[in-house]
């Protein structure tokens, strides 16, 4: 499975995080810097598990407990985007153009 940012999501990078305005929904939200780190290697790796051991790299070394948690994190922070539909969860063959940044 391939993560990619919705087509119909618009977002731009601010000093205090990112900000992302979903076009069909309305919905606007503001990431803070942590879920801004996770949205990003998102966007640039399209792997949820790619995003957990980058995290997990960075900020757990080998402490297995803290990459439990980092694990428990990221799923539940992609499971949220995914469900408001700013996230997309497709196979790796079927992922379509990245979405709009501004």
């Amino acid at each position: 499975m391939s993560l990619h940012i919705s087509d119909a999501v618009i977002w731009q990078e601010t000093p205090d995080g990112i900000s992302l305005y979903h076009s069909e929904s309305g919905d606007f939200r503001t990431l803070n810097s942590t879920a801004a780190q996770i949205w990003a290697l998102v966007e640039s790796d399209g792997d949820r598990e790619t995003v957990i051991r980058n995290l997990s790299l960075l900020f757990a070394g080998h402490n297995a407990v803290m990459t439990a948690r980092i694990r428990a994190e990221v799923d539940a922070f992609i499971s949220s985007m995914v469900e408001a539909d700013l996230l997309q969860e497709t196979d790796a063959e079927t992922r379509s153009e990245p979405a709009a940044r501004s």
